[in-house]
């Protein structure tokens, strides 16, 4: 893995950065979301979503979730081909992970395709485990793994 590019913005997503996420979904996934359900995502109730722009403002990546009921659901995840293996995923979920402190999740989950080995292999460095399969879950009839990461209870306060 190469070094992560210097001086990274980190953000919420904006309207303003759709059009970048709808490219980079649609050279990532064999069945994309479309735009409008990346639209419909931005400030909504429950939702974080956040991306990763280079100094000179390219979209290097972007993470769309859900949280509720002590639970946070990464719907989304992606990094642009030429940022990939520098890191950019795990800054990412990083960003996930210190969300999951803030609203005291006790378990991250998300789906994967069994055929995406790269990424089984990457959520499975982070601790994740398949928990799941939901069959024909894409589009395309693919089913799904559901991975799972439980965190530790967090400690009471004082």
């Amino acid at each position: 893995m190469s070094a992560l590019p210097a001086e990274l913005t980190v953000r919420d997503v904006r309207n303003v950065d759709l059009d970048a996420v709808a490219e980079l979904e649609r050279l990532s996934f064999p069945v994309p979301w479309k735009r409008e359900f990346f639209a419909s995502e931005v400030g909504a109730p429950h939702r974080f979503n956040r991306v990763v722009r280079t100094p000179d403002g390219r979209l290097a990546g972007y993470v769309f979730c859900a949280f509720a009921g002590g639970e946070v659901h990464v719907n989304k995840i992606a990094v642009d081909p030429s940022y990939r293996r520098r890191g950019i995923a795990h800054l990412l979920m990083q960003e996930v992970l210190d969300l999951s402190a803030r609203v005291r999740a006790e378990e991250i989950y998300l789906e994967v395709r069994p055929s995406n080995d790269p990424a089984r292999n990457f959520y499975s460095s982070l601790g994740f485990r398949d928990v799941g399969r939901r069959p024909q879950y894409y589009a395309d009839g693919e089913d799904a793994l559901v991975m799972s990461l439980f965190l530790p209870a967090p400690s009471p306060s004082p």
